[in-house]
């Protein structure tokens, strides 16, 4: 039995919320800001650590702990439906012994009359792409989703419908592809990816134009996705594959029958004109499937897309039914991770990188070589203890792969190959940008600049703060950025709201017209959302989930100043960690500096609109539900009773479908009160809608409620 000593629980409870604040950080760079620090690997690793700790220490459970909870893509400029199913992620392998252990498990878990059946496994590629979601209704599309949270999505329909071989409507007889009698209205899922020749085309289009390169093609679709502009979308030609196909309930409640088996799913895809990979092979074994692993790995580097595993599911969907889900993920499949490509290259050189933190990370700029389907010309080399620890230095030849087929990294040095000229890099004593004195806090490994003022910190504070989860600032791009640092015209983000259009407009690539864009982008970023505010800031660990807390727990910056350690610890997504960072942010000159010229700036408003709180769960009759508001209301506005849905947990929709499970109407309501009365949808008056109001205590329509 492990120590619970108080001296023990302290230090295990610190460990936890440690690890819960890093992982939500990591989730955020992942799913929002399509920035990843880490491999799955190191992801899975911390992962493990924390389910390890919170089973060791039950005292400790939260319900958002991310062990139990998926990551989110979530992007307040879209609006949001319910999923029909939970859209939940695999659970991730990566050793082929793994397979065996997951084959044996199926095995012993199956009970039941499922158990008689033969096992059979399909295995098919993991594309390294961004999660999809269709609905067609009667043959035609009628909504298109990313995954959110698992539970609820984005809705990008118009995005979705320019995605390559993607129907606006099914063929004629796509009924006949399902079980009769036939649905109505079905879903399909996969997974929209960029072809490695079309985003090498786009690559080259951008270096022409003078823009930044796209990092990588799963956070270039995963930014084309949520991009506005649908025109654009069109332009980046993405393309998808599917392997999900289900019904869904019918207008009078009834179900219609699904698949018998992953394999007849994949059949109907097919008939429906859907895209859906080539390679799916099955299994009767755990040899059976690594045939097929080995087989896929050996055509990976044919392949026009990227892969970083396979798939590997239960076939018989009374199998599946029968080994059901945990509360991330379907407890019949699991995703095995192929290990890392290598390349051998020469390290050429190891420049300094300064974030916007402050932290100088040394980066190895290598001979270019093909890895994964591009090109590979610099690698990150984390800190100088790994420098040390692997004996990296310049001029050594190296191995390098991708984490997670995401950041190159440089793996082992060939210490067989030195010819003795080779040099080590000695930890700076200087910051390589602005000649600050260096300094390394307690308990860290990172080397920081210790200069709030030096440009490399100021350029990254810039590009979170003009953001789209920040203050979504249109035409300030990184290169405009790096401009008005070297013209002196900008110091911090207050600086901004100073500049004129005159000066602007003489900037070289500029014009009026340019200038013009930049300042209306300012002028609507005071009025961003409060969260969004928050979290331009940068506090450190303060991601868009946890600056949504915060707002909804401080009307205003005062509130937020006036918060202590203690209070902040007890907020939901918080914990004493992430509270003492925010009150020392606070606390310290840099952040009482951007504060105070914010507040100058007009940045920050006397009394901010606070988001709506989550619904408590229970007998709440508007959580989880979907609302449409029809006519005229003469106690409320719309804005009003929106906001007294959202706060009760509800969302607000502007067209009635079988989604919808509830219309307000008030006086003069037209077509959507028909349309509602004709699919059986409810329907309550304005007086019936405030009753509902009072009994949640949700008041006349307050966000606050």
């Amino acid at each position: 039995m492990s120590d619970q000593s108080p001296a023990a629980a302290k230090s295990a409870r610190l460990e936890i919320e440690a690890l819960r604040a890093e992982l939500r950080r990591h989730r955020e760079l992942y799913y929002v800001a399509a920035e990843p620090e880490i491999s799955d690997v190191e992801y899975d690793a911390l992962e493990r650590r924390l389910q390890d700790l919170e089973s060791a220490w039950p005292q400790f459970a939260v319900v958002d702990t991310p062990t139990g909870t998926v990551g989110s893509d979530s992007d307040a400029r879209f609006p949001s439906l319910p999923h029909s199913r939970p859209m939940l992620s695999l659970a991730n392998t990566y050793e082929p012994a793994e397979i065996d252990d997951f084959v044996t498990r199926l095995r012993r878990d199956l009970t039941g009359p499922s158990a008689a059946l033969p096992v059979v496994l399909t295995v098919e590629p993991k594309i390294d792409g961004v999660a999809l979601a269709l609905r067609y209704r009667d043959g035609r599309i009628e909504a298109g989703l990313t995954r959110g949270d698992g539970r609820s999505g984005d809705v990008i329909t118009a995005n979705a419908a320019t995605i390559a071989g993607v129907p606006e409507r099914l063929p004629a007889n796509w009924r006949d592809a399902f079980p009769q009698p036939a649905p109505t209205c079905v879903e399909a899922r996969g997974e929209a990816y960029l072809s490695l020749s079309r985003f090498a085309a786009l690559n080259a289009e951008r270096q022409d134009a003078g823009l930044e390169a796209l990092a990588n093609p799963r956070n270039a679709t995963a930014g084309t996705l949520k991009t506005l502009d649908v025109e654009e979308v069109k332009r980046r030609r993405l393309s998808a594959f599917f392997y999900q196909l289900f019904p869904l309930p019918e207008p009078d409640g009834t179900s219609a029958a699904d698949f018998p088996d992953h394999s007849a799913e994949m059949a109907a895809l097919r008939a429906l004109g859907l895209p859906v990979n080539e390679f799916l092979r099955t299994a009767g074994d755990a040899a059976g499937v690594h045939a097929h692993l080995d087989e896929l790995q050996r055509r990976r580097d044919e392949l026009d897309y990227q892969i970083d595993g396979a798939v590997v599911k239960v076939d018989s969907r009374a199998q599946q039914v029968a080994l059901g889900f945990t509360a991330k993920a379907p407890r019949w499949g699991v995703a095995y991770k192929f290990a890392a490509e290598e390349a051998v290259t020469r390290l050429r050189e190891i420049t300094l990188q300064v974030g916007r933190t402050g932290v100088i990370t040394p980066v190895a700029e290598l001979e270019p070589v093909a890895l994964a389907g591009t090109t590979v010309s610099r690698a990150t080399l984390h800190n100088w203890d790994e420098l040390a620890r692997k004996d990296i230095r310049v001029g050594d030849t190296v191995v390098v792969a991708k984490g997670g087929d995401i950041i190159p990294k440089v793996l082992r040095v060939l210490i067989e190959r030195r010819r003795g000229d080779e040099q080590p890099l000695p930890p700076p004593t200087a910051c390589p940008v602005c000649g600050s004195p260096t300094s390394r806090r307690e308990d860290e490994v990172a080397l920081r600049c210790g200069n709030a003022r030096c440009p490399a910190i100021m350029a990254g504070r810039l590009r979170l703060f003009a953001g789209r989860d920040a203050c979504d600032i249109d035409g300030l791009g990184g290169r405009w950025i790096d401009l008005f640092l070297e013209r002196g015209l900008v110091k911090g983000p207050a600086d901004l709201f100073g500049m004129d259009r005159e000066t602007l407009a003489g900037l070289p690539g500029w014009g009026e017209k340019s200038a013009d864009r930049l300042l209306s982008g300012l002028a609507r970023a005071k009025q961003r959302p409060w969260a969004a505010k928050i979290f331009a800031l940068g506090i450190p660990q303060v991601g868009v989930s946890t600056a949504l807390t915060l707002a909804r727990h401080h009307d205003d910056i005062d509130a937020l100043l006036k918060a202590t350690p203690g209070k902040l610890a007890d907020l939901p997504d918080i914990g004493p960690v992430v509270g003492e960072q925010v009150c020392a942010y606070f606390e310290g000159e840099d952040g009482r500096d951007l504060v105070a010229s914010l507040r100058a700036a007009g940045f920050f408003l006397e009394h901010e609109d606070l988001p709506p709180k989550p619904a408590a769960a229970g007998d709440n009759w508007f959580a989880a539900r979907t609302f449409v508001l029809t006519g005229t209301l003469e106690t409320m506005t719309r804005q009003e009773a929106r906001a007294a849905i959202e706060a009760l947990g509800g969302k607000v929709a502007g067209s009635v479908s079988r989604a919808t499970h509830v219309v307000v109407a008030g006086a003069k309501a037209g077509s959507k009160l028909d349309k509602a009365v004709e699919l059986g949808i409810e329907v309550v008056d304005e007086a019936g809608f405030r009753a509902r109001l009072d009994e949640q205590g949700g008041g006349h329509g307050s966000a606050n409620a």
